[in-house]
């Protein structure tokens, strides 16, 4: 919830403030496409996250005498849960594909060292499908223009996680025991409004004095090039 959720919901929040990109929303209910500039570096970028998992979820024991290969089981379970549903719902798109695994351990985080590896599973194969379908929902319905899904991936998917290991740490359902689910749902419920409360003050007063977006010409030439005065790619160089 802290690492995930929290700053999941101020980045909705953030979002909010800044608006969608020019030329992103049309008056006509059109949506212009703004496709990843790189596959490649995307897939590489999401399985250098899912690998490094494993240190994050496993050494958060901070001790080795504390380390749970329960932890990595169910880190597993519910990356390849997560996966294999934003491949059927994401119809095979590789920015669903590679952020799914990447949705199913953000979930699984707050429960990993209480739930049975097949709940770790469900909660995972949950938290792909509601990646997929929320980030088209604010997309293209509610007009959010959430360019990498921060809010869908990290502040959804996190919120679910620490609900869900009050529900997969119980007893009944194969866990560990020890955690109240009233007591996950209120402490994720109180996450997300300090993080709505927050951050609504932060960009808020961003917004109100240094301003938070480039200027039009500026937008148009991207922050690559306005700010860092330099290029991302090749394609972006004039002499290249």
């Amino acid at each position: 919830m802290v690492v995930h959720a929290v700053g999941g919901w101020i980045g909705l929040v953030a979002v909010l403030f800044l608006g969608a990109r020019r030329g992103r929303y049309h008056r006509d209910g059109g949506v212009s496409a703004h496709p990843p500039s790189s596959i490649p570096f995307l897939a590489l970028g999401a399985w250098i996250l899912t690998v490094g998992w494993f240190g994050f979820n496993v050494m958060s024991a901070q001790k080795l005498q504390d380390m749970s290969g329960l932890v990595a089981v169910n880190s597993l379970m519910a990356a390849a849960g997560g996966t294999l549903v934003a491949l059927v719902l994401g119809r095979n798109d590789p920015g669903f594909v590679h952020n799914g695994p990447l949705a199913g351990l953000v979930a699984v985080c707050a429960g990993s060292d209480i739930m049975h590896p097949l709940g770790a599973l469900a909660v995972g194969s949950v938290a792909g499908a509601l990646f997929v379908i929320m980030f088209t929902l604010t997309q293209n319905r509610w007009k959010i223009d959430d360019v990498l899904g921060v809010w869908p991936l990290h502040g959804l998917c996190g919120a679910w996680g620490g609900i869900a290991a009050g529900i997969f740490g119980q007893e009944a359902l194969g866990g560990m025991g020890g955690v109240s689910f009233a007591a996950q749902l209120i402490g994720t419920l109180g996450g997300i409004l300090v993080a709505l409360i927050g951050g609504s003050i932060v960009y808020g007063a961003l917004k109100l004095t240094v301003g938070l977006r480039l200027d039009p010409e500026e937008e148009y030439e991207g922050a690559d090039l306005s700010i860092h005065k330099i290029g991302a790619s090749p394609e972006k160089e004039s002499l290249w």
